[in-house]
């Protein structure tokens, strides 16, 4: 018996030699972009302004309470 579809492995490689879902074929020649890449390079700006941000809400929230 012989099986028709790749293993998991090979089916999520760069380059299988069949693809059991001609939709993930599509996906995987047009390289998907990686979503975590495409921000990485934003996070040396953004978590100081996000920090500085939340120093001062909780600053805030304090003398207001106060």
């Amino acid at each position: 018996m012989t099986h028709l579809y790749p293993p998991p492995d090979q089916a999520m490689a760069d380059h299988p030699l069949a693809y059991s879902d001609p939709e993930l074929r599509a996906y995987a020649e047009e390289q998907a972009e990686d979503i975590l890449e495409s921000v990485v390079h934003y996070m040396p700006l953004l978590l100081p302004c996000m920090g500085a941000l939340l120093i001062f809400m909780l600053a805030f929230i304090a003398v207001f309470m106060a």
